[in-house]
């Protein structure tokens, strides 16, 4: 509570600090991957420095995506007050769909309900899983406030379901679930991705329980695969 009683949410520092540690994590494989890619250019080694040089590029495009999350997880931020509510949400506060920062002020009387879904998303054999949430108001339009992530992989955050918790208490609105639905995961989650419309109808049990199996997986081996970039960034 804010001292002169409205609500205000907002995120943790502890979890966008960690945000920011991840990016010079990955950014600090991205420059050592840079630089072996000169060193072979420079000893005639081209076909050493290409494959370096990709692998290069790609950190930068990664830690570009995650540059972005801690920065929509540090700006983000609502204030309730009785019958009304300003919204301070910035850009990519959705990954896969990055959309624009949307503030303003509204009534709570112009929101139907809060509503939630699960978005699947695969890329070469891996998977992801959130949960996005958002505002349906009377008047059709979809609000996005944003997504507990990495869901099912053991490093799952759930700090927006609790702050759509809060909103729905002190509002009163209703929260309903949409079911999972699954989108195009692209180039790793990083390129080319697409998220489905938001009256995209749930999937099947069958396929919703491939889906998260297949998160679950990946999850796993999320951690192996960055330790095994700093080994080849430290043997190279």
């Amino acid at each position: 509570m804010a001292p002169d009683g409205k609500t205000v949410l907002h995120r943790p520092a502890a979890g966008w600090i960690a945000g920011l540690f991840a990016t010079l994590l990955i950014g600090s494989l991205c420059v050592a991957f840079a630089i072996l890619s000169v060193a072979f250019l420079v000893q005639g080694k081209w076909l050493w420095a290409l494959g370096i040089g990709i692998l290069a590029a790609w950190m930068y495009l990664f830690t570009n995506y995650v540059w972005h999350d801690f920065q929509a997880k540090r700006a983000w931020r609502i204030e309730i007050e009785p019958g009304e509510m300003l919204l301070d949400l910035p850009a990519h506060r959705s990954l896969m769909g990055a959309g624009l920062r949307d503030r303003r002020f509204m009534e709570i009387s112009a929101i139907d309900a809060i509503e939630t879904r699960l978005e699947a998303f695969r890329s070469f054999g891996m998977g992801n899983m959130q949960r996005n949430y958002a505002l349906h108001l009377k008047s059709g339009e979809i609000i996005v406030l944003g997504e507990d992530r990495a869901l099912t992989s053991g490093l799952d955050d759930h700090t927006m379901g609790h702050m759509v918790g809060v909103i729905a208490l002190k509002t009163g609105l209703p929260l309903r679930d949409l079911g999972m639905v699954e989108g195009t995961g692209g180039l790793l989650g990083v390129l080319c991705t697409s998220v489905p419309r938001w009256d995209t109808p749930s999937l099947p049990p069958v396929r919703r329980k491939a889906l998260l199996t297949g998160a679950a997986i990946t999850g796993s081996t999320a951690f192996i695969i960055v330790l095994v970039g700093y080994l080849l960034a430290a043997i190279l």
